[in-house]
């Protein structure tokens, strides 16, 4: 059940994640804030659900939220992130995990992230700036009881915290974008780099708690982890109308598996045009 809950934290926050941009290298030319697909007062609530076999039921919820605000004298959009297992499994294993980017409302480049994570005894802090005029990438990190420790390292061009890559990833022009193509994003996970692969597979329709959608399909490699099958990558499914908000995800394990689906939202920039009746 722990290993459960914590792969399903995992995945929401890997969702979690339109300016007409068509590769990930054109994060270095973003200006165009009037197209963006999302606004001041969104609100997006993920539902995770766990199947196996005969079993499949909810376990826990993510609610992303976006607002607005001065930092560093720039306008900034705040996303943050609050995930929770819902009552009964928090008696198995509690979690209640908290997330927070700002990035800068013209360009879309990350400023900040700050990590609150507790899950069950686990518990860890992490913070990082992100300075651009001199590329460095510096932050601190405690995990547990351990003494915090602070680091501070050279920054490369066009890198993202996971939660300004799910923004940045709404506004893509994917009707610009061959399918089967190939994007690589890097991501800071701390004072380390990763690369991953990102894959735009088409459109298609996908059923969601919250109705049935036109999609854009993408597949989202992750990190290796002796919890999930094979070949770890996640399917994920965004809306296909100006919006692009977050709709399905899933993700295959060793054993079972998990599926983060879209059961409400608020103040989207855009009509929904993509809902099926």
């Amino acid at each position: 059940m722990k290993k459960t809950l914590l792969i399903i934290r995992l995945l929401t926050v890997n969702i979690i994640l339109s300016a007409q941009v068509t590769s990930f290298s054109d994060c270095e030319n973003m200006k165009n804030s009037a197209s963006f697909a999302f606004q001041n007062g969104e609100s997006i609530t993920l539902v995770a659900n766990y199947k196996w076999g005969l079993v499949n039921t909810s376990v826990g919820e993510a609610v992303l939220k976006l607002s607005k605000e001065d930092y560093n004298s720039q306008i900034h959009f705040v996303a943050s992130v609050n995930i929770r297992t819902y009552g009964f499994f928090d008696a198995f294993f509690k979690v209640r995990d908290s997330f927070t980017s700002k990035f800068n409302a013209d360009n879309m480049k990350p400023s900040y992230f700050y990590q609150d994570t507790r899950e069950g005894k686990y518990t860890k802090k992490s913070t990082m700036h992100f300075d651009w005029k001199n590329n460095i990438l510096s932050g601190k990190k405690q995990r547990k009881k351990s003494p915090e420790r602070e680091y501070s390292i050279a920054l490369q061009g066009c890198t993202f915290d996971f939660m300004s890559f799910i923004y940045f990833l709404r506004n893509m022009d994917f009707n610009s974008i061959a399918t089967d193509s190939n994007l690589m994003v890097t991501f800071a996970l701390d004072d380390i780099f990763k690369t991953m692969n990102v894959r735009y597979v088409g459109t298609s329709s996908i059923k969601t708690k919250a109705g049935k959608f036109s999609a854009i399909e993408i597949v989202v490699q992750l990190l290796e982890n002796d919890t999930f099958a094979s070949e770890p990558e996640m399917s994920l499914f965004i809306s296909n109308d100006k919006n692009h908000i977050p709709l399905y995800a899933e993700m295959p394990l060793r054993i079972g598996k998990v599926y983060i689906s879209l059961n409400d939202f608020s103040n989207l920039k855009y009509p929904v045009t993509s809902k099926i009746k």
